[in-house]
């Protein structure tokens, strides 16, 4: 389990250190606008549309061989990216690396299901997550120092590591029987992938506000498609798994609940690194220290979130658990303010850390126990795509809020300042200007004033998404919850039928 948990983590390192790394290769590769922008969303998107084939191709031919070909493909990604002398080799690097390291999490986490027994499958998952967030503080802390003194150094970090567990591969993991019989659902597989890599391609553009064309042609253009998608399955008769699996109410508690966590993760995760930097002026590797106790709660808390699993009302009561402190955590977060000590901060991490493993653990074990035989890979690589949906949304939704509820609270301000200072239009229109890009450093050249209530109307602004976000994440845990006593109930009345 700790080596399936360190192959896992490499799909959290490896776009942490190709981000930290980004700035200096896009200098060194002349990358600009549009291209750098790309950049450093391909690996995402790639992973995006091809995280279900890759856990179909574990189910279709041996899962510890598909591993090995994923760790392959991660280094020649990665290596093709680094050695790159031009933009157009880099990009076509970092979209195989994230291929690859896609398909490294759903066939480690799959490999998980496959290896434990029943009831043993909550701690073996508690031990797995453990190592993930384990192996990515390691690996991000390693590769932001390597990335600070050369991007292709940066770069260089996963495919060693890729390397090293290529060798440890067969020593520590069992071989895992294939099913030749299984065939790709490609309508299936093509309908959802591009549903998907719309929807996250909308969301790269969500800075520019929820209502710009940017964001909402290819964002709802890909809620659309993934309806097209769920009438395609319903009258195939391979689908990449039933579609009937959606009216699962434990199945359908597992997407909610990972949509859920999601959001708060991306929503905690992205503004406090946002409000560290752009207000209090955290360096890259302050933020990365500054978050260790979120990561850290997060991976010491699923161990005995595993330990507590069992299946039924226990699955229910554990998640309750992690709703209820996952949304103090973001109410304590909303008390933020521009002058908050770093230490009135730890705590809500915590909370939100820990919530969110008490909640992830029940969460992946439904996935794995709610996979019918023949569809455990593609059912557990959906719970991947369920993630980055809620990641996206999260993200979307707080960079738009946090602009929205800065600009509302900055006209307050300035009539808060009277007849104090000259206060014109046209600085106002470069208060909001800079506001709405999120970067406070666009700032430059603004009076000391104007930087400070824009450093003000910033921390208003998170502190009103973290309240949404709290209410949105609890009206989510709710349905969830409901969805997973209906899905006892199904569960009872099957027994009953079987009886």
């Amino acid at each position: 389990m700790p080596f399936l948990g360190i192959l896992a983590s490499l799909q959290l390192i490896d776009p942490s250190v190709a981000n930290n790394a980004l700035v200096k290769a896009g200098q060194s590769l002349a990358m600009q606008g549009p291209t750098l922008a790309l950049a450093a969303s391909i690996s995402t998107l790639a992973q995006a549309a091809t995280v279900l084939l890759m856990g179909f191709l574990g189910d279709r031919l041996e899962r510890r061989q598909v591993l090995m070909g994923a760790l392959l493909l991660a280094i020649a990604g990665d290596g093709i990216a680094l050695a790159a002398p031009h933009a157009g080799l880099f990009l076509l690097g970092r979209a195989l690396a994230g291929i690859a390291v896609g398909g490294v999490l759903v066939l480690s986490f799959a490999a998980v299901g496959a290896v434990s027994r029943a009831d043993q499958l909550g701690k073996a998952l508690g031990v797995w997550h453990l190592w993930t967030i384990a192996g990515f503080i390691a690996g991000s802390l390693l590769g932001g120092l390597l990335a600070n003194s050369s991007w292709r150094l940066g770069l260089g970090l996963v495919p060693l590591l890729a390397l090293l567990c290529l060798a440890l591969l067969p020593l520590l993991v069992p071989p895992m029987p294939a099913d030749t019989k299984l065939r790709p659902d490609w309508p299936g597989l093509i309908s959802i992938a591009a549903a998907m890599v719309l929807f996250l391609s909308g969301v790269c553009h969500a800075i520019q506000g929820l209502s710009s064309p940017q964001f909402l042609v290819p964002s709802l253009s890909g809620v659309v498609l993934f309806g097209v998608h769920l009438l395609i399955e319903r009258h195939r008769q391979e689908p990449i798994f039933p579609v009937a699996l959606y009216r699962r109410g434990c199945f359908a508690a597992a997407i909610v609940s990972g949509i859920a966590g999601n959001v708060a993760w991306a929503v905690v995760q992205l503004q406090t690194s946002n409000f560290w930097q752009l207000v209090q002026h955290f360096s890259t590797a302050q933020v990365a220290m500054a978050q260790l106790p979120l990561l850290v709660s997060s991976a010491v808390a699923a161990v005995p979130a595993g330990w507590l699993m069992r299946p039924g009302r226990r699955t229910t009561q554990l998640m309750a658990g992690g709703i209820l402190v996952l949304v103090l955590g973001l109410l304590w977060f909303a008390a933020i303010r521009a002058d908050s000590a770093y230490s009135a901060l730890v705590m809500p991490m915590v909370l939100v850390g820990s919530g969110l493993a008490f909640m992830i653990v029940p969460q992946a074990t439904l996935f794995v126990q709610e996979a019918p035989p023949g569809s455990l890979g593609p059912v557990t690589a959906f719970r991947t795509t369920t993630g980055q949906f809620g990641f996206a949304l999260g993200f979307a939704a707080s960079a738009a809020m946090v602009n929205g509820f800065g600009a509302a609270n900055l006209h307050q301000q300035v009539l808060k300042l009277g007849g104090t200072t000259v206060w014109s239009s046209e600085l106002e229109a470069k208060v909001r200007a800079a506001l709405g890009s999120g970067r406070l450093s666009h700032a430059t050249g603004l009076p000391a004033q104007a930087i400070q209530l824009m450093s003000d109307t910033y921390a208003s602004g998170l502190a009103g998404t973290m309240l949404v976000a709290a209410l949105l994440v609890g009206l989510l845990g709710a349905i969830s919850l409901l969805l997973l006593v209906i899905g006892h109930r199904q569960e009872g009345v099957e027994q009953g039928t079987r009886a």
